[in-house]
């Protein structure tokens, strides 16, 4: 960065990335929730596994990783909707959530945006990602994320490896620096069944920047504001998952913020049904 301070840097690129923030100790239970919830996936279902797999009593990371890339492939290839559910139920464990608490994540975001330490910082969307091998549902094109979140509002997004490094490989994500300049951009919104909603910038915006594929180590993570052009690269592994936190943080400060209503939706019997069952009996 030469003698440019990281808040300059980000304005000046869009993007910033900050060196080993998380250390094994971070992601050792982020591992251990993981394989679980997997194990517990594959017992419950009765799913047949093609490798010997360790109980989640005897897991230990680094070294098991692979373990959990073989468990959840077994589960993908028997349901592709139960790594969804798994997917899900992480995103509200105990782990994660100790896991998004980080104190030099949210210095850092303040730093950036400008904002003072009081500033209370609003989560949204923050999930670890699953990206299989080909497996493009969940795969976006080139676009700005200030249409993925609370519309009006002043945010940070971030990103960075769980687990494991992200590479070229296994479908790191890619930038366009100085993208952030353009402001919003002109974009084509599309609806795909089974796909996630695609808004693409326009290929003459794209054109005008540079592309970096962001091969990161396990530690690092991603700053970026949220009209910098980006995208998932592709998992063309073998067997190995890509894992890798994606969310927003958003100045609750900002005059036009609300907070969004949640919108929890069972995948089981609801309440009502539940309740009525019940009386039958």
């Amino acid at each position: 960065m030469k003698n440019l301070s990281i808040k300059e840097f980000f304005d000046k690129n869009g993007y910033y990335i900050e060196k080993q923030v998380f250390t094994n100790n971070d992601m050792k239970p982020l591992f251990e929730t993981l394989y679980d919830l997997s194990w517990s996936c594959a017992s419950n279902n009765n799913i047949n596994m093609s490798h010997k797999l360790p109980h989640p009593s005897a897991i230990k990371f680094p070294r098991d990783l692979k373990q959990l890339d073989y468990i959840m492939l077994d589960i993908f290839k028997y349901n592709k909707d139960f790594i969804g559910e798994i997917y899900d139920t992480f995103s509200y464990s105990f782990n994660f959530m100790r896991f998004l608490g980080n104190d030099k994540v949210e210095q850092i975001t303040k730093q950036l945006l400008g904002l003072p330490d009081y500033t209370t910082l609003y989560s949204w969307e923050h999930r670890v990602r699953i990206d299989l091998p080909l497996d493009e549902r969940r795969t976006y094109g080139w676009h700005q994320e200030i249409f993925y979140t609370i519309p009006e509002s002043m945010f940070l997004q971030t990103w960075c490896p769980i687990l494991r490094d992200t590479t070229i490989e296994n479908g790191t994500i890619e930038i366009k620096p100085k993208s952030h300049m353009e402001g919003i951009t002109k974009q084509t919104w599309t609806e795909e069944d089974s796909k996630a909603t695609q808004i693409i910038i326009d290929k003459f915006v794209l054109e005008k920047y540079k592309t970096i594929q962001l091969e990161m180590k396990l530690g690092d993570i991603l700053f970026f504001d949220g009209h910098l052009a980006h995208r998932s690269g592709h998992n063309i592994t073998n067997d190995e998952i890509r894992f890798s936190l994606v969310g927003m943080w958003n100045d609750t400060n900002y005059k036009s913020f609300r907070a969004p209503r949640p919108n929890f939706q069972l995948r089981s019997i609801s309440a009502k049904e539940y309740f009525k069952s019940l009386l039958k009996d």
